[in-house]
């Protein structure tokens, strides 16, 4: 399970659920939005409430960058698209990179950082990547 940690999960639900088509899973829960992430699951958490839960200094927990595979390069243009027409900040844009990596990199509203990557040596589903099911447009 990963926990990410959030101020605004409103906000949140309407980039990920409106904005780039995710669904939630799970049952819903006012200080949480649950998404399958692979075998895992990605949870974000009111921050008040992991902290009171756990203890942790969320103030302190550094932001990390979340690896998003998909099936091809089409997949990486059209949720970039998607990131851009939500509103989310990209802080680089689609491009071909070294190992045959086809990628780009944005911020969601609470600042959490992704990347979008198409790779032809890690199919979605291996090496333990953090894989999201994100929906494939008809």
């Amino acid at each position: 399970m990963i926990m990410v940690p959030a101020s605004n999960l409103d906000s949140l639900r309407d980039f990920y659920e409106q904005g780039l088509g995710w669904n939630p899973w799970g049952p819903e829960m006012p200080a949480s939005i649950m998404y399958k992430v692979g075998s895992a699951l990605m949870v974000f958490l009111d921050r008040n409430y992991l902290a009171s839960e756990s203890g942790i200094d969320v103030a302190a927990t550094p932001r990390a960058i979340y690896a998003v595979f998909v099936n091809d390069k089409r997949s990486v243009d059209e949720q970039m698209a998607r990131v851009e027409k939500a509103g989310g900040t990209i802080t680089s844009a689609v491009r071909d990179r070294d190992g045959g990596l086809y990628s780009g990199y944005f911020t969601d509203p609470e600042g959490n950082a992704w990347e979008i990557v198409w790779s032809p040596v890690m199919p979605v589903g291996e090496d333990d990547a953090i894989t999201l099911n994100i929906p494939q447009e008809s």
